[in-house]
């Protein structure tokens, strides 16, 4: 209660310090001084937002600079605590953002801004994800074809003369090795009806990389962000890092608000969405919802990052076009992984932007990672060329159906009385429901001492009340496993009860 009471009269919304700094360095005193000891249990993000008055998004963003500077440490599933060991010296205050404006690619402007930005980074995306149940978009590694892919590798390998080991050992392409780059243009224009060529291609370390880069290339700081709420957490940190302001926009059954978005930004620069599968509620962005987010878009003079993660792993009907396929002004850059169609070790994605932009994402990519190893990437190009990928996922794409009927039954039989659970029409994961009275995030805490991995969706949320909801991944689990796996969470889901 001291401890809150301090808190509580130190916050000043005052225009000269943001709150989070604020509760950063009143955070720091009260450690430094001993009031709260190495080793002490701080109370949840959510219950310090309510009771101080401000958002959780600042209480996330005090907690997430302390973490990184070695004062405090999040134990999974039991809470923050204050570092057993902690820093000799107090840390020097955040340095004043250089900001000399640099004109590069056209008339984008460009900042330098300060390393402190990326001590706001979520824990969510910090901590090594485990394949165990029910770690949620997780593909069947097992599954894998590995000795065609170890295959392809040797006669990879076998084919290599002067020319070619030149162009595969050598410096790659920052824009990537051109025949994956064909094959991508081919794959998404077959798959989501995409006009685009290889010149729109560009390969990255994955879509959060590409979404890193954007955010770096299209913002400044100060410049607003819409981010669907609960949404991804990746995007909050690429906005953060790159000195923008992200806006938490709420979603409904017809996916982002976009009135809502215009209302409370409506000169933002740059909009993030999951359209073909809003992350992590699951829903589609509504036909109409999509043609008024390119109308404001396009008024607005506003970049759109579409997100379409798992879109190949579609179960019944047919997927609504994608955002960058109704795009007429090229306002609209498209991400895509192979994380989730092969696995997640490749570290492979790519991006299809707009003419206007290829030039400024190359340079991007020259400086940035300068290429992603061109041996993968002849891999991955073959493994797509020979048919591998189209077959992979009809074969990954029947058996989650199967996992996903599985574990449906299975919450069924077992954990009836806590939760219920619909199926996804696309994806590896399923939201559950609870009961009245149980927490996700409890759930998730008491599920985690047991060794598995859920997701409450109140990880994921700004302003959302979405602690009701939980997410369970089935893709990466057998019967067997999931089978155990529900014997367990009921045993959490007792005591989470019983408490």
């Amino acid at each position: 209660m001291h401890l809150l009471d301090s808190l509580a009269l130190d916050i000043e919304r005052r225009a000269d310090a943001p709150l989070h700094r604020q509760l950063y360095d009143r955070l720091v005193d009260e450690i430094a001084a001993g009031s709260i000891k190495p080793g002490e249990k701080l109370p949840s993000t959510r219950d310090l937002a309510r009771l101080l008055g401000v958002s959780r998004n600042t209480i996330l963003l005090a907690f997430d600079h302390l973490i990184s500077e070695g004062f405090l440490e999040p134990m999974t599933g039991s809470g923050t605590y204050v570092a057993r060991d902690l820093p000799e010296q107090l840390p020097a205050k955040a340095p004043a953002r250089i900001n000399p404006a640099i004109k590069a690619a056209g008339s984008l402007d460009r900042s330098f801004i300060s390393p402190s930005a990326f001590s706001n980074v979520p824990a969510t995306l910090r901590h090594m994800r485990r394949p165990v149940p029910f770690r949620a978009n997780f593909p069947a590694v097992d599954m894998f074809p590995i000795r065609r892919w170890a295959g392809l590798a040797a006669t990879l390998y076998r084919e290599l003369d002067t020319e070619a080991a030149g162009e595969l050992l050598g410096e790659g392409d920052p824009q990537g090795y051109e025949p994956l780059r064909v094959a991508i243009a081919e794959h998404v224009g077959l798959s989501r009806g995409l006009d685009c060529g290889p010149h729109n291609v560009i390969v990255f370390a994955g879509a959060q990389h590409a979404v890193d880069l954007a955010c770096r290339i299209l913002l400044t700081p100060g410049e607003d962000v819409w981010c669907e709420d609960p949404g991804y957490d990746g995007i909050y940190a690429s906005s953060i890092a790159a000195g923008a302001n992200p806006v938490a926009v709420p979603v409904d059954e017809e996916g982002i608000v976009v009135a809502e978005g215009i209302a409370r930004a409506p000169e933002a620069r740059l909009v993030y969405v999951s359209p073909s599968k809003q992350f992590p509620l699951g829903m589609e962005l509504s036909l109409e919802r999509r043609y008024a987010l390119l109308q404001w878009a396009n008024a607005a003079g506003a970049w759109i990052l579409e997100d379409d993660y798992d879109t190949e792993f579609r179960y019944s009907g047919r997927p609504r076009p994608a955002l960058h396929a109704l795009d007429r002004e090229g306002r609209v850059l498209y991400f895509g992984t192979f994380s989730k169609m092969l696995f997640p070790g490749l570290r492979l994605g790519y991006a299809i932007v707009p003419d206007a932009l290829v030039e400024a994402f190359v340079s991007a990519r020259s400086v940035v990672g300068r290429f992603s190893p061109m041996l993968e990437q002849a891999l991955v190009a073959r493994f797509m060329s020979e048919g591998q990928l189209a077959a992979h996922v009809r074969r990954m794409r029947r058996l989650y159906a199967r996992r996903q009927d599985y574990l449906l039954d299975c919450i069924a039989r077992k954990l009836g009385r806590w939760m219920t659970a619909e199926p996804t029409a696309t994806g590896m994961e399923v939201i559950a429901r609870l009961a009245d009275g149980l927490s996700g995030q409890e759930v998730a805490e008491l599920a985690a001492r047991r060794g598995l991995e859920i997701l409450p969706l109140s990880a994921l949320a700004r302003e959302a009340e979405v602690d009701h909801l939980i997410t369970l991944g089935f893709s990466a689990f057998s019967e067997e496993q999931m089978d155990a796996g529900c014997e367990v969470l009921r045993d959490a889901l007792r005591e989470c009860r019983a408490a």
